[in-house]
């Protein structure tokens, strides 16, 4: 009995599957590496763009060259990840196997921690039951394990950014400690340098946080100007460098109109027109090299907007429709778009139960804890809407997973105790000590 005891003890603690987690990534690693280092396009899929400039970073020729070409100065990501990669270059090889291996390791390092904030997200919000389950989801579930094994870029990194300052938006809650939010800002701003689409429920999660302060009258205007501060400290040295080096202001990244127009310029075969793209179309290449990226950004905002003015109908049934796709991964029945992210059509199948269970488990949660239920609905609200206007992808999604797979361990605790209440003789079976 002691040993059973021992062993059900062990397998539901947090180091242990965190353990399980990267375990499984790293031999993941082995199988997949190739997705990233191969000779595809003079390496392209090695991070794609981050690639480029990292290798640009790690060459000495600065922060820039987001193309194969030499492009100069750039704005197209946020530097965290870039410079990460850059240091990777730097020490094992620029788009060497070596340095394959040590940025996905790191990714995959980062998505088994992801295991220690759901777990304490889950048990503040639901028990400790649920966290459990939960941690045992993400640190099994294929998407997790393939994005960190398979893939460079911030995803990973940004899904646990985002799972910390969920938690620590819970712990801040009604709080009035001042330094708590000068960090919390800080770290908000770290993320945005990681992540940009991140900001956009960071006004939500600190309104929610502050709300308590607010209503209770109890000194809510303190905080708010730490974290606001915070996140301006943080962002103040980017926005420095953008408008020393473009004599502009570019807040956090430039092509966003880019990705409005790959989304939005008449092709609906598929959620993105890549082949649009200029890391592809080699005739877009020459335009971003005879424009220079500032410009060849302006041409794409001038295109996109005229294209959605002449046709306001199809780009309302196309937000729709990346609504449909964000949440379904399906788009049409063509084999080459069921097979396009997760290799196989059963990505659908997966997504729409992520889908449906976790819908399962919200209602739940708004049915029995509504206070705790809130940030995630503002998160399941707010995180996707750029992607409705511009162009979904399940990685974009993946950002938010862990906190829909909490609530999906919600929905399969409340789906397991109707089966039990519905089927006594299993629920005596499922009981009977072994």
């Amino acid at each position: 009995m002691e040993s059973a005891t021992t062993k059900r003890h062990i397998w539901q603690s947090l180091p242990a599957i965190t353990l399980v987690a990267l375990a499984v990534r790293i031999v993941a690693i082995h199988f997949l590496y190739t997705d990233t280092w191969n000779n595809f396009r003079e390496h392209l899929l090695f991070g794609f763009e981050v690639g480029r400039i990292a290798r640009s970073i790690a060459a000495g020729h600065g922060y820039g060259n987001p193309m194969y070409f030499e492009t100069g100065p750039t704005a197209w990501m946020t530097p965290v990840y870039p410079y990460l990669l850059a240091a990777v270059f730097k020490l094992f090889g620029i788009y060497s196997r070596n340095s394959a291996f040590v940025i996905l390791g790191l990714s995959s390092l980062f998505s088994a921690l992801i295991c220690i904030p759901v777990f304490f997200i889950a048990q503040r919000s639901f028990g400790r039951g649920v966290a459990i389950v939960a941690c045992w989801m993400w640190a099994l579930w294929p998407y997790s394990i393939y994005i960190a094994s398979a893939f460079v870029w911030e995803t990973c990194l940004s899904a646990l950014l985002l799972a910390i300052l969920f938690l620590w938006t819970l712990k801040l809650k009604g709080q009035a400690g001042g330094w708590s939010w000068l960090g919390f800002g800080l770290l908000w701003g770290f993320s945005a340098l990681t992540n940009a689409s991140l900001l956009a429920v960071f006004p939500f999660f600190a309104g929610w946080a502050l709300y308590p302060l607010w209503r209770n009258r109890r000194g809510w205007l303190k905080p708010a100007v730490l974290v606001a501060f915070g996140l301006f400290i943080a962002l103040l040295p980017w926005q420095v460098r953008n408008y020393r080096t473009f004599h502009r202001p570019i807040p956090l990244r430039d092509n966003f109109w880019l990705e409005v127009w790959v989304g939005n310029n008449g092709h609906t075969e598929s959620w993105v027109d890549i082949m649009a793209h200029p890391s592809i179309n080699d005739k877009e290449l020459a335009e971003f090299v005879r424009l220079g990226e500032i410009s060849y950004m302006q041409e794409k905002r001038c295109e996109a907007l005229d294209y959605i003015a002449r046709h306001p109908a199809q780009y309302f049934v196309m937000c729709w429709r990346r609504f449909g796709y964000m949440w379904t991964a399906f788009w049409n029945l063509d084999p080459e778009n069921l097979d396009i992210e997760f290799h196989n059509p059963a990505n659908v199948y997966l997504t729409v139960s992520l889908t449906v269970v976790m819908l399962i488990g919200l209602w739940q949660a708004l049915r029995n804890a509504r206070k705790a239920a809130l940030p995630f609905v503002l998160l399941l609200l707010f995180y996707p809407l750029v992607f409705y206007v511009t162009h979904p992808e399940m990685r974009y999604r993946h950002i938010i997973e862990p906190e829909m797979l909490i609530l999906a361990a919600l929905g399969l605790k409340f789906m397991l105790s109707e089966l039990l209440r519905n089927f006594p003789g299993l629920a005596r079976l499922v009981r009977r000590p072994v």
